[in-house]
């Protein structure tokens, strides 16, 4: 059957299921700097991230400015951005994250399939998006506060466990951003999956851009997702810049591609499933294989902040539909195809049209 089909025929089974996300969650400025200005109306931006690079490194010594156009304010964070693709499936969803305490931050207006469960002031994130990709500056400041403490002050573990308890696939995020998101983490490992029930379920965890933290802390980290795996399948997704990091973590030298560094990711770790997902591909070990398939890569893309996290959402269907792997990291690279292409989270029925193109 081809994969398109094959996605198509499990609508019903896909939204039937639930997911539950923790605990990050982020305010958005999306920014474009400027290359050059004619008038008013007309100017062009910087195209790369290298250009802009150049630009910056031009300056030392002299100084200089740099107009920035604000193009949109919208939610952001892993967890936030991964559930409402999974929500605009028809997927329903619970979101536990920092969005705004004791009031909501009115931009996370996630799709009615999501419900949100905020506990904590969120972080700003300033989003430089280029045509090659982006520069991420994130002030951290009131999410870095949350602590488990505060985290079971405001969402009680009774709760935690219920909510939990409900869902088909349980997604942790953003491990490296956070300082204390590794306490909350083995925590949430002594104390709320124990008291899960056995229904099958996965989890998939995604721990974000890991450059800035210690190698001691991120071998850490590694076996303590390991050890998830005793409660349920567990998956770990990265992109390339993460999988460059684990790489110097793990293995020393240079990076040679998605599938080494999996392989040696998921031996170091214990974890079930590695997967890796650069811009024109994704890779998976599993336990019994591994997969690699060459993407479709949007030639112009009109938003990248969130692509990742929509792969992980198109990964994540398939699994819910217990799909193979191949088929999984398919929809995972066209869903994440379609949010660059059209600069939002798009319906169940328009990823399935699209993977059209992985039929050929």
């Amino acid at each position: 059957m081809k994969y398109s089909e094959q996605f198509a025929s499990k609508k019903e089974i896909i939204q039937s299921k639930k997911v539950c996300a923790g605990f990050d969650g982020f305010v958005d400025l999306v920014i474009r700097p400027v290359k050059t200005r004619t008038d008013e109306k007309t100017c062009t931006y910087f195209p790369t991230i290298d250009q802009f690079g150049n630009k910056i490194s031009s300056l030392a010594g002299r100084s200089g400015n740099i107009e920035l156009i604000v193009t949109g304010t919208d939610f952001g964070g892993c967890g936030p951005h991964y559930m409402n693709g999974l929500a605009n499936m028809g997927v329903k969803c619970t979101c536990i994250g920092a969005m705004g305490y004791p009031e909501k931050n009115p931009v996370f207006a996630l799709n009615p399939n999501c419900e949100t469960i905020s506990i904590s002031e969120p972080g700003y994130s300033y989003v430089f998006e280029f045509e090659d990709g982006k520069v991420i500056m994130s002030d951290i400041e009131k999410i870095s506060m949350l602590t488990w403490h505060e985290l079971t002050e405001r969402i009680s573990i009774d709760d935690m466990v219920k909510v939990f308890d409900s869902a088909d696939i349980i997604t942790l995020v953003n491990w490296s951003y956070l300082v204390h998101f590794h306490e909350i983490y083995e925590k949430f490992l002594e104390l709320v999956m124990p008291r899960l029930s056995k229904k099958d379920r996965k989890i998939y965890i995604d721990i974000a851009d890991c450059a800035k933290r210690d190698p001691k802390e991120i071998k850490a980290a590694l076996k303590m997702f390991g050890r998830y795996s005793q409660y349920a399948p567990t998956y770990l997704g990265l992109n390339k810049s993460e999988a460059i990091v684990m790489n110097s973590v793990l293995c020393g030298g240079e990076y040679e591609g998605s599938l080494p560094t999996a392989r040696a990711i998921k031996e170091f770790s214990g974890i079930g499933t590695v997967v890796i997902h650069p811009v024109d591909s994704s890779a998976a070990v599993y336990d019994g294989g591994e997969v690699e398939v060459q993407g479709i890569v949007c030639e112009n893309p009109k938003k990248t902040t969130g692509g990742g996290d929509n792969f992980n959402s198109g990964f994540c269907s398939g699994l819910l539909a217990d799909l193979d792997i191949k088929s999984c990291l398919v929809s995972g690279m066209t869903t994440s195809y379609l949010y660059v292409k059209n600069g939002k989270c798009n319906s169940f029925d328009d990823i399935a049209d699209t993977m059209k193109m992985y039929d050929k």
